[in-house]
């Protein structure tokens, strides 16, 4: 396989175009480009790709691609039967320019960069080469956030423990700001090596995962934060097995804290193991159903990792007769922790419709018999909807709408838990670099979203309405109104082509009931940038 890469090499490089322009590449998760091709899936003709294991395979894109029928963006993005398979593509430089007047306001598009109170700027691009089975990503991100002072949930908390997590600033590193000056980083962002043959991929990437079919809210892992190192095997493209197909994926990795961890850099690293399977039944193409497992662990080596590569696929289901594992006066103590997923993702395309869901568990429950009787107990579950109201070769307009529930329920008086990402013995929790894997709204308890976005051959306009729990508490006695901290935020963004720019804006007006448990706050966040082709 290697040789077949380097004796393709030659011919890629020959193949290249001088020219910078957009590519099909540029749809890494979370991206503005991944979520036109998702909407481009509901029209009947598009290619049966596995939306919910991302980020997708070059050929895999490609594929999607050629499937669709006439679309709004053909011309921004060339002919489908066109795109070549081999050669150098280039990733057009991005540069966005951020302001949040009041407080740090997060949006689905920041990836790694983090926008606190003040000016932030990002800068992104890259370069990729195909050639054969080789895949080579270069496409780093760097930004530098004033990061402004604002009020914090405690500031009587002695040096960096004030910017932590405002509940539990030792059990999770879910920082409100990032230190006390300047935060600025370069981020390998979605950078990757690929070997694809055989049905079969495998490499290195540091890209954002999207484990699951939810977007805005998702629950295991989502592109809203940077992504970490890790290797990866597994199916290059769904697989026949006769009563339908199979989809699957294992990585190991290493996870980093951010600058005010709990830890404090004593043990700055934790291993990540995780796995994925889909299955889509004969006879029911537009139907994916997936189950994913992701275990913490305390960072021994890139030995260690290799060592536990099989992890997900042996650890235990449930903790019954296995109870000892998670007594630290147990010789049989076990520093981890599992997180586990089930979600299904239904199109029907005739309609223009898209229904799924994702449930996931914060831990494993005791046995079948605990799982079925308390299905809430720490547990999240997602749903989301999509609807095409017009699909033809020069508009299209979608409609969605998602929303999440991990709230800490009642439960919590006779059975002790924590929030959903929050960990006890690794007390990062499911985050990198201080940011959630998943959902922010998830990590608060609850959110909703609903909004539509317009795509024409002149670029996209997007408006959405969201409600975020960002602190909430259980109380005995009557229901306390300012026991809660909720955020509402109404977002307005457009990209507008014009000729070889790509210009990119957008607003979101915040308003926040009992900020902190205290007083409504009001949030402004303005956004600019551009894309440049030549």
């Amino acid at each position: 396989m290697l040789s077949a890469a380097v004796l393709a090499l030659p011919r890629a490089l020959a193949a290249q175009r001088p020219a910078l322009r957009p590519s099909w590449q540029e749809a890494a998760v979370g991206s503005e480009l991944e979520a036109y091709l998702r909407a481009l899936q509901l029209d009947s003709g598009a290619a049966p790709v596995a939306l919910t294991v991302r980020p997708l395979p070059p050929a895999e894109l490609l594929r999607l691609a050629r499937s669709a029928a006439a679309h709004p963006w053909r011309a921004r993005f060339g002919r489908p039967d066109s795109l070549p398979a081999r050669g150098i593509y280039w990733l057009r430089p991005t540069v966005r320019m951020v302001y949040g007047s009041a407080f740090p306001i997060e949006s689905p598009e920041d990836g790694p960069v983090w926008a606190g109170r003040g000016a932030t700027v990002a800068m992104q691009g890259g370069v990729g080469l195909l050639a054969g089975p080789l895949h080579v990503r270069v496409a780093p991100v760097a930004f530098r956030a004033q990061n402004d002072a604002f009020p914090l949930y405690d500031e009587r908390r002695a040096g960096d423990a004030r910017f932590r997590d405002p509940l539990e600033p030792e059990f999770v590193d879910n920082p409100q700001r990032f230190g006390a000056g300047a935060y600025q980083r370069v981020d390998l962002g979605t950078s990757e090596v690929r070997l694809t043959a055989f049905g079969l991929t495998a490499g290195g990437s540091t890209a954002p995962l999207a484990w699951g079919p939810m977007t805005r809210h998702p629950l295991m892992l989502g592109g809203q934060g940077p992504g970490f190192l890790h290797a990866f095997f597994g199916t290059a493209r769904p697989l026949s097995i006769g009563i339908g197909r199979v989809h699957g994926a294992l990585i190991a990795g290493r996870m980093d804290e951010s600058p005010v961890s709990p830890i404090g850099f004593s043990t700055p690293y934790r291993g990540a193991h995780a796995m994925l399977v889909a299955f889509t039944p004969r006879g029911l193409e537009e139907l994916e159903l997936g189950a994913t497992r992701f275990f913490h662990r305390p960072w021994r080596g890139y030995r260690g990792a290799r060592e536990d590569l099989l992890l997900p696929l042996r650890g235990f289901l449930f903790k019954a007769g296995n109870l000892e594992i998670d007594d630290p006066e147990n010789p049989k103590f076990d520093v981890q922790n599992e997180l586990a997923s089930l979600y299904g993702r239904w199109r029907l395309p005739r309609a223009g419709v898209e229904v799924y869901g994702e449930y996931l568990r914060n831990d494993a429950a005791l046995d079948i018999r605990d799982l079925i009787v308390e299905p809430d107990h720490a547990s999240g579950y997602g749903l989301g909807l999509r609807k095409a109201l017009a699909r033809d070769s020069v508009r299209r307009t979608l409609v969605w709408g998602e929303l999440v529930n991990a709230r800490l329920s009642h439960i919590d008086r006779v059975r002790p838990q924590a929030r959903l990402y929050q960990h006890s013995q690794l007390v990062q929790g499911h985050t990198q670099r201080g940011r959630p894997l998943g959902s922010t709204a998830a990590m608060g308890g609850a959110g909703a979203s609903v909004g539509v976005d317009h795509y024409t051959p002149r670029g996209r306009v997007s408006a959405d309405l969201s409600r975020v729990l960002r602190l909430s508490s259980l109380r005995e006695g009557a229901a306390s109104p300012d026991s809660v901290d909720v955020q509402y935020a109404l977002t307005s963004t457009a990209t507008l082509f014009r000729g070889p720019v790509d210009l990119l804006g957008g607003a979101t007006l915040v308003y926040e009931l009992n900020r902190n448990y205290r007083r409504d706050a009001v949030g402004l966040r303005l956004q600019a940038g551009a894309r440049v082709a030549w």
